[in-house]
């Protein structure tokens, strides 16, 4: 049993804050108002961070919460994850996550939010979210966006289009926006908790409405002349986000609707996740638990290698592989930051929560899958003598190692992106090649290895043959390559434009029950 919470759990203290005001006292603020504040909201955020470890996040769960989502995780039959691909006309090689059980596990790495993301190949720094909050360097960025993302709600968390003839989106039914704003101010009592604001789009041209795919001709635009008929009715409020003095012929002026008294967090933490820069993502433990299954049935006792632990979701899918196996999982992170000093680590903080706060811990059970976690590289750790005992009986490789040098998780000298990331090349011989080799040297007769990796598009839109070189280096370790797992990624963009073949707009996809996915590859080797 832990005897310290080495979690954090949901940000109460922005909710009880004094910036966490309402919708409508933002769009009321004018320009140097609205600056003032955010500044605020900059400084809290911090200063929450720094006092309590509690990173910007929305989806922060209570202790009871990130139980019940381990357990949801634990109990799911992963068989019905895998399905075809009706596009390659390939069976059960996709592998579709839709919900996502024991993402909770996030929570354990509060520093997840301080890897820093290369961008480009001029960036040598990178930028972190938490960089957003920390120096001023950043604060003319993140003041220059905090107009899009939340005066004019860009992510459309609070105010809504409305659509034409549509009582749910709009209260009334309006076949035109003047309709619509007429009723609003004669007969107000219809409208008590609801408001609006006016936002300028060019005129429709097709389907664009923000993060969401709206046909702009069924939503409601007032023109010019329209808008400046009720600008005498308007407060500032209505009509903050867009020249109420310079109104222009060719634009549009969408109507959204919001409800009043709404506090802006936690639901702002989205834009400053994915509105600002890339945040660092987690390895599902559904889709772990998934491949784990797969790859070891008919085993009874299984030792996993993970030479890449990341954040905690494969050792967290190995703990819940369902119990008709013994699973001993063995990881290798060189991050400092993942580490305590009484030698224990985030990843043991995972697996004995699991192993003690959830039905695993339960007298049923007459034993729980067990780990070994070692703070060293994986190009190094074929040293260690006590890692050298499993040489020859792994049963299952499986990691999603780093992409060369697109995250910096820690400002540590042994994270393989600075020992090794003068080149791509160097990165390559330095660290790619030695852990594929002590993977193929540690692996059993009949073993596997699982490599999920994608190629790393640049800036000059070309892509780092990852892919390629990861599966060379393995073929030339004797083991023999079988049919790829493509891992479905949902909501990723691109696959809902399509080229005049009918295709997505993105180099890996596959199509499920008729709906296409982007999706990184999962490579299989299996040792002979």
């Amino acid at each position: 049993m832990l005897e310290t919470k080495r979690f954090y759990e949901k940000n109460t203290h922005i909710l009880e804050s004094p910036v966490n005001i309402t919708f409508e006292e933002v769009v009321s603020k004018n320009e140097q108002e609205f600056e003032d504040w955010v500044i605020e909201v900059r400084k809290e955020v911090l200063r929450i961070w720094d006092t309590y470890g509690l990173p910007p996040r929305s989806g922060g769960k209570t202790e009871d919460e990130i139980i019940e989502g381990f357990n949801r995780l634990g109990g799911y039959n992963t068989e019905q994850m895998f399905h075809d691909d009706e596009e390659a006309g390939t069976e059960k090689d996709v592998i579709l996550n839709t919900v996502y059980h024991g993402v909770e596990v996030d929570q354990f790495f509060d520093n997840m939010y301080k890897t820093r993301i290369i961008r480009s190949a001029n960036d040598e720094v990178g930028q972190s979210i938490y960089d957003l909050f920390n120096g001023d360097e950043y604060k003319k960025s993140v003041l220059h966006r905090a107009k899009r993302h939340f005066k004019r709600d860009s992510f459309y968390l609070y105010a809504m289009s409305i659509k034409k003839n549509d009582k749910k989106s709009g209260i009334i039914n309006a076949s035109t926006a003047k309709e619509w704003v007429d009723t609003f101010f004669d007969e107000p009592h219809l409208f008590v908790d609801h408001d609006f604001i006016l936002e300028s789009v060019d005129p429709p041209e097709g389907v664009n409405a923000g993060y969401f795919q709206l046909n702009e001709t069924d939503l409601l635009h007032l023109n010019k002349e329209e808008v400046e008929s009720i600008k005498d009715k308007m407060e500032y409020r209505h009509h903050s986000n867009i020249d109420i003095e310079n109104l222009s012929d060719e634009k549009l002026y969408r109507v959204r609707i919001y409800q009043k008294g709404r506090k802006v967090f936690p639901r702002w933490f989205i834009p400053f996740r994915i509105g600002y820069t890339q945040p660092a993502v987690n390895f599902p433990p559904l889709t772990a638990k998934a491949l784990y299954e797969r790859f070891t049935q008919g085993l009874d006792d299984v030792k996993i290698y993970d030479p890449s632990s990341g954040w905690g979701g494969r050792i967290l899918g190995a703990m819940s592989v369902k119990d008709d196996r013994q699973v001993h999982y063995i990881g290798t992170d060189p991050n400092p930051d993942n580490f305590f000093d009484d030698g224990t680590s985030k990843y043991s903080s995972v697996a004995d929560f699991f192993n003690s706060k959830t039905y695993r811990g339960n007298a049923f059970f007459s034993s729980v899958n067990t780990y070994e976690i070692y703070q060293q590289g994986s190009e190094e750790i074929q040293h260690d003598e006590d890692f050298q005992r499993h040489r020859g009986e792994i049963d299952l490789v499986f990691t999603s190692p780093p992409y060369f040098n697109r995250e910096v998780y820690s400002e540590d000298e042994n994270q393989s992106c600075k020992k090794y990331g003068s080149s791509y090349e160097s990165w390559v011989d330095g660290f790619l090649r030695p852990t594929l080799s002590t993977c193929a040297e540690w692996l059993r007769s009949g073993g596997y290895l699982l490599w999920n990796i994608a190629d790393l598009r640049m800036e000059n839109k070309e892509y780092l043959p990852l892919e390629d070189d990861s599966c060379e280096i393995i073929r030339s370790l004797g083991l023999v390559q079988l049919p790829t797992i493509k891992m479905a990624m949902t909501g990723m963009p691109g696959t809902h434009r399509l080229d005049e073949n009918g295709k997505p707009h993105v180099k890996n996809f596959c199509k499920v029950r008729g709906r296409y996915f982007k999706y990184e590859p999962v490579f299989v080797f299996r040792k002979g």
